[in-house]
């Protein structure tokens, strides 16, 4: 994964990045890695907005020196096979989102129209977990382990399977992807909701910055 992180860096800076995401795609084609070539490809329309580009590079730098299977992370990957995404902001990110809690994945899909929560261990499912890993984008959202259990967490995050789905701006019993991960960011950090949604704001990139 180390020259992922560097191409998670380089990305963000304009030219230069488009030319290596280019050439890093071509090449994870040809290998047959077919997680690693999307991912090179994949772009943010949202990146075209000059004023995002220090905070990405900010996020990039951190993910280079600090281990994905330890703290808090928000993982984004553009939806279905698709190559292009745009950031809006949570609730209504034209993205698909997850969490990763102490190399635990946890993701909210939909099987036959109804939430199923996928957890994800890097110990109980090492080969599902790094193809995971591969498949999404990382940003640090805490530098710091769960303050409840692990099995707290996925009975928490199995509760959500009585919810239903709403693509844009869930409220109530209904939820999507993104507010998933505000409430298990909650849950882990023992905040509230809009105390969680606040972190991630002022973190994660948006539409405007």
């Amino acid at each position: 994964m180390a020259e992922r992180k560097i191409f998670d860096l380089f990305k963000n800076i304009p030219f230069v990045g488009h030319g290596y995401a280019l050439l890093r795609g071509f090449a994870y084609e040809i290998a047959g890695d077919k997680n690693e070539a999307k991912h090179s490809l994949e772009m943010d329309l949202a990146n075209f907005n000059p004023l995002r580009i220090p905070r990405n590079i900010i996020n990039s730098t951190i993910s280079l020196v600090i281990d994905l299977d330890e703290n808090i992370w928000l993982g984004k990957r553009t939806l279905g096979d698709q190559p292009i995404g745009l950031s809006f902001a949570l609730g209504s990110d034209i993205y698909h989102w997850c969490i990763q809690i102490d190399a635990v994945i946890y993701e909210l899909l939909l099987q036959d129209g109804s939430i199923y929560i996928d957890i994800t261990s890097k110990y109980d499912h090492p080969y599902s977990y790094e193809c995971l890993c591969k498949r999404f984008s990382w940003t640090l959202l805490r530098r710091q382990s769960s303050c409840v259990s692990g099995t707290t967490l996925r009975d928490y995050a199995k509760s959500f399977e009585s919810y239903r789905y709403r693509a844009v701006l869930p409220s109530g019993s209904t939820v999507n992807c993104q507010t998933f991960v505000t409430m298990m960011l909650a849950k882990a950090i023992g905040k509230t909701c809009d105390q969680a949604a606040a972190i991630i704001f002022l973190i994660v990139p948006n539409l405007a910055w």
